[in-house]
């Protein structure tokens, strides 16, 4: 794997800690904090919907890192994660080929697409009283702007929103939504382009298209 010292904030007393970002995470690295994460995304998502808290169940509480890892057997798949503390505090899943721009000025032209993101289910209010760590989807959001311009694709980036996440990618990262997506269950498909990534890195310029 390769790592990259990194800070995030931790909530109990707003420190700065150290953590890694490890850019190519294995099948197995997926695999061992499924088992980790799951049980938690479970028992959260059952203690709301036993105390009537429908709308607050997180939409996401059925995934599975262990299977979506078979993706990483495709050579256009990669997957990035947040260790602190010995602990995958975020994870997240790309596919660098294969996709491209619908908003102009870059209709047609490639971007790295966001097949799943997501902060460990002890870092997020929904599931837990205390959350232990706060910022890991801006971090990740900032490392798949930047995967997205080393790949030459300026920063942009496309990807499916859950309903309950369409405010971090709208509001946080001034994403552009292309409306719902009749092809993938009606999910609203949003996009990042050039223009609005260039705020979030110093390394948009790179590449050719």
């Amino acid at each position: 794997m390769s790592a990259i010292p990194i800070k995030i904030v931790r909530r109990q007393d707003k420190a700065l800690v150290d953590a890694i970002l490890h850019t190519e995470l294995t099948p197995k690295v997926l695999g061992d904090t499924e088992k980790e994460w799951g049980p938690i995304r479970l028992a959260a998502a059952k203690k709301l919907h036993a105390a009537g808290k429908f709308q607050g169940i997180p939409q996401h509480f059925h995934w599975d890192w262990d299977r979506k890892s078979g993706k990483l057997k495709l050579l256009s798949y990669q997957s990035l994660g947040i260790e602190c503390a010995g602990k995958f505090q975020g994870l997240l899943m790309v596919d660098l080929a294969g996709r491209v721009a619908r908003i102009d000025p870059d209709v047609g032209k490639p971007l790295v697409y966001i097949e799943y993101l997501e902060a460990a289910p002890w870092n997020l209010s929904m599931m837990v009283d205390t959350p232990m760590y706060c910022g890991i989807g801006p971090v990740l959001m900032q490392a798949a702007v930047e995967l997205s311009c080393d790949q030459g694709f300026h920063g942009r980036l496309g990807l499916h929103a859950l309903p309950q996440s369409e405010g971090f990618y709208r509001d946080d990262y001034e994403m552009q939504c292309c409306g719902p997506d009749a092809s993938f269950e009606d999910l609203p498909y949003y996009e990042m382009t050039r223009v609005i990534a260039a705020r979030f890195t110093t390394n948009s310029s790179g590449g050719a298209v």
